[in-house]
């Protein structure tokens, strides 16, 4: 077989290997730890560039001065020299250059891309609680986290799982995990009885051999 006729590496897909910016929270948290968990189970080789929240004034400072993100947050994702940013867009982009992980027709495009909305809703209620306040934590709790996972629960019906379109793994499915992840519901024991299709979700995504792998790898900058 000619080198022409060899399918294609996931970093050629994507161009070229990129270098993802994003803060260590608590090792296995946040925005950008989606990106990092995504990269794994697609077999993308990239630079993990892990900053400390004492160096971020002065990289934000840099970000926004260079133009990589006139937003000044991360996560930053540097390809071939430009500069991508927002977790989920990222995702459904990369997904886009794999042609792979965001459906295989419009109705399946739009379903993917609804459910990582919600996603975003979680996200955003999610961020208010890192600021240690208990009222922020019981309203995201009480409110959000129960509306958001109720949602999940319902569209996971809909080609009946694991995953969100099935048995075939989206990019939504890594947002998922990665809420139940930085929830810390994954061990709770509610999961199962209150929403066994997120459960059946996330032990299907623990169990693939990339992301398995990862899991364990990312237990490393877990803080001891």
């Amino acid at each position: 077989m000619s080198s022409a006729s060899l399918p294609l590496t996931p970093n050629q897909l994507i161009g070229g290997t990129p270098t993802l910016t994003y803060f260590n929270v608590a090792g296995t948290k946040g925005r950008g730890e989606v990106l990092r968990l995504f990269f794994h189970e697609a077999g993308i080789a990239f630079v993990d560039n892990r900053v400390q929240f004492a160096d971020w004034p002065a990289l934000k400072a840099k970000i926004v001065a260079s133009g990589a993100n006139p937003f000044g947050s991360l996560p930053v994702l540097e390809l071939n020299g430009r500069n991508y940013t927002q977790s989920v867009p990222l995702l459904r982009f990369i997904a886009n250059k794999l042609r792979k992980y965001a459906g295989s027709n419009d109705d399946e495009r739009y379903f993917v891309d609804q459910v990582a909305d919600i996603y975003i809703d979680w996200r955003h209620s999610w961020v208010t609680t890192l600021g240690g306040s208990a009222e922020a934590l019981k309203t995201h709790q009480t409110e959000a986290l129960p509306r958001c996972y109720a949602a999940f629960e319902f569209f996971l019906a809909k080609y009946d799982g694991p995953f969100v379109l099935g048995t075939d793994f989206s990019y939504a499915d890594a947002a998922l995990y990665q809420a139940l992840n930085d929830d810390g519901s994954l061990e709770s024991a509610s999961l199962a009885a209150q929403y066994p299709r997120l459960k059946a979700l996330a032990d299907a995504t623990a169990a693939r051999p990339n992301i398995a792998k990862y899991l364990e790898f990312r237990k490393q900058y877990i803080p001891k």
